[in-house]
């Protein structure tokens, strides 16, 4: 639960143990604004279908070497994707050429800071604390 919202979150348990914090130190958050909404704020399936393919397209214009997926989260008529950046002018240019150049079916905005300690990561991360069984 987020404000009192369901919120369903996709975490790249691959970064609990990566050791190279220090290339990565860039907090990425992209906000996009779902507009097609069912029961508590959540996204109609076909509205999900589309918020994954804004984002699927979002993630591979700025993956690679320069971007490593951190998270995924829907809550609250929005989908948040959550990213750790070696270089935020990079990945700053490439999201403003796809803002200016392409159509977009859903608004959505990104901000960009620097978090060398990965404490932005840290909101992800503390769910696997919870974690039970196979999965601990």
């Amino acid at each position: 639960m987020r404000s009192d919202l369901p919120e369903v979150i996709v975490v790249n348990d691959a970064l609990l143990t990566f050791l190279h914090l220090d290339i990565f130190p860039w907090h990425l958050e992209i906000s996009i604004h779902a507009t097609h909404l069912a029961d508590q704020g959540m996204p109609t399936p076909e509205e999900s279908a589309l918020l994954f393919e804004i984002g699927d397209s979002i993630e591979k214009a700025i993956e690679g070497n320069n971007a490593l997926f951190l998270a995924r989260s829907t809550w609250g008529g929005l989908r948040q994707l959550s990213f750790r950046v070696h270089d935020p002018e990079q990945a700053n240019d490439t999201l403003q050429s796809i803002l200016a150049n392409k159509p977009h079916t859903r608004p959505w905005e990104y901000r960009m800071h620097a978090d060398p300690h990965w404490h932005e990561a840290g909101y992800f991360f503390k769910l696997f604390s919870t974690a039970e069984g196979a999965n601990a």
